[in-house]
């Protein structure tokens, strides 16, 4: 491949010059010489994989450029490095930081897995359970590729809106860092892609635990790649699938979900400690400065029923005394975290909510308007105390609703950006969520800062990565 592993084999690559970095080996990343002998060691490589996998850097990208955030009154830049300042000011470059993270760790990782799936077949097993859990980890690992190429689709694509002859981004398999690939179309991009997740599907079961991809999120994964695909029929039967083996959580369960007091409708998520380099409440707050560095947006706060939706306090809250130190009242607590562990918790990847909405929308794209409404009301009236069913006129009508509905549902995990790119959508501020100095609060698809560009670094070593995305 080009150089995307020889100088993106770490995650903090764009933090300092690419020449000193190209020798430095990651201490997470899976060595090519490493011996597997057993299912114990290839089970220590793939839980490895998972420990380096950073959806937070994915997350804030999809938060912070578009209108689910204000920016922090102390969050100016000053002794705060990598605060998304100018992700949320749409004054970003190709050698912005945040905009290098998600495409050195997603490659890292593919990197990780590629080693790990060179070895595995050659590695012996002692008895028929070994061989087992041999298939099951092959699978996983194929699945984590799979998901790791398309969230990198989902930055950096060339075209928001799904388009089989526009450029999507190279599609890695094997460990040659000396290659240099092109960007391949995004047909070509889906049928490796859709590849890996076949052959998941033969290989894998249940997952060992929540935070390991099982069947579950196997298809979990194979709805949301339809839906950003226009593949209707898979995204209905996925998500059904989905729907089907992990209910709703109630109102009563729900605010456990992000305390991680309990999994219910948490279909799979990335398990964060004390010795996890970044965590989800992260992105918000930063511990040291004690700077809130985004703040909910006032658009956002207003969609909900602040005493009916159990959403609501689950996901903010409101302190004045924040004001007294010159600080926005409103704070982000998805991912607060508890007393003695500020900022952790556990980054919740797939849950169920998200699949009414992937299969509300497949049926109404189908002309199922009733189905549609059906999932929607479902998901809602397990979300708002006393919630009346809805009607809709129309299918335009119905889409308006849902693409409301997800902006409500799923707030800083990682989707609001690329829901309105896969849309061809403005990303709308309100004024009252401008930062200071703005003028507008409008991206249009066509203007600059609604494409994120392919990182400068990956750029210049590789004249086959051309183009970069448009106004790059």
């Amino acid at each position: 491949m080009s150089k995307i592993i020889k100088f993106l084999g770490l995650s903090a690559l764009m933090l300092s010059s690419c020449s000193k970095q190209l020798n430095i080996t990651p201490k997470d990343q899976v060595d090519a010489t490493t011996v597997f002998t057993n299912a114990n060691d290839l089970e220590q490589g793939v839980l490895g994989a998972y420990a380096s996998w950073k959806e937070e850097y994915l997350v804030r990208i999809a938060s912070v450029t578009s209108d689910e955030c204000r920016i922090g009154t102390q969050n100016s830049g000053v002794s705060l490095t990598d605060a998304g300042q100018n992700l949320f000011r749409w004054a970003f470059t190709a050698t912005t930081s945040e905009i290098g993270q998600p495409w050195a760790n997603g490659y890292t990782v593919i990197n990780n897995v590629n080693l790990i799936l060179d070895a595995i077949d050659g590695v012996p097993v002692a008895n028929s359970s070994d061989s087992l859990r041999k298939q099951q980890l092959k699978g996983e690992l194929l699945a984590i590729r799979a998901f790791q190429h398309f969230d990198l689709y989902r930055v950096y694509a060339y075209s928001g809106v799904y388009d089989p002859n526009a450029y999507a981004i190279p599609y890695v398999t094997s460990t040659n860092i000396y290659s240099q690939p092109s960007r391949p179309t995004v047909a070509a991009f889906f049928t490796q892609l859709k590849q890996d997740m076949t052959n998941a599907e033969s290989l894998i079961a249940a997952a060992p635990a929540v935070t390991r991809m099982g069947l579950t999120s196997l298809y979990a994964l194979e709805a949301r790649v339809a839906l950003y695909t226009n593949d209707w029929p898979t995204a209905i039967d996925r998500a059904g699938k989905v729907i089907n083996a992990a209910p709703l959580a109630s109102t009563a369960t729900f605010p456990s979900i992000w305390t991680d007091a309990g999994t219910q409708e948490v279909i799979f998520k990335l398990a964060r400690t004390n010795q996890s380099p970044l965590r989800p409440g992260d992105l918000w707050y930063n511990i040291p400065y004690n700077v809130y560095l985004f703040a909910p947006s006032k658009t956002l706060m207003s969609l909900y029923d602040s005493t009916n939706d159990i959403r609501y306090h689950s996901y903010f809250s409101t302190d004045p005394a924040l004001t007294a130190s010159g600080q926005l009242p409103d704070v982000i607590v998805k991912y607060a975290g508890t007393a003695g562990a500020q900022n952790l918790n556990d980054l919740k990847v797939f849950r169920t909510g998200e699949f009414y909405l992937i299969r509300a929308e497949a049926y109404a794209r189908s002309g199922a308007l009733l189905s549609a409404t059906a999932d929607l009301n479902a998901l809602r009236a397990a979300r708002i105390t006393g919630y009346q069913p809805e009607i809709f006129a129309s299918v335009n009508d119905f889409l308006t609703a849902l693409f409301t509905e997800r902006y409500k549902e799923l707030p800083y995990e990682g989707h609001r950006l690329y829901d309105l790119k896969r849309a061809g959508m403005n990303i709308v501020r309100q004024p009252a969520d401008w930062p200071q100095g703005a003028s507008t609060g409008t991206l249009t698809p066509s203007a600059r800062y609604y494409n994120i560009p392919i990182p400068q670094a990956e750029v210049l070593a590789n004249p086959n990565i051309n183009p970069n995305n448009p106004g790059w």
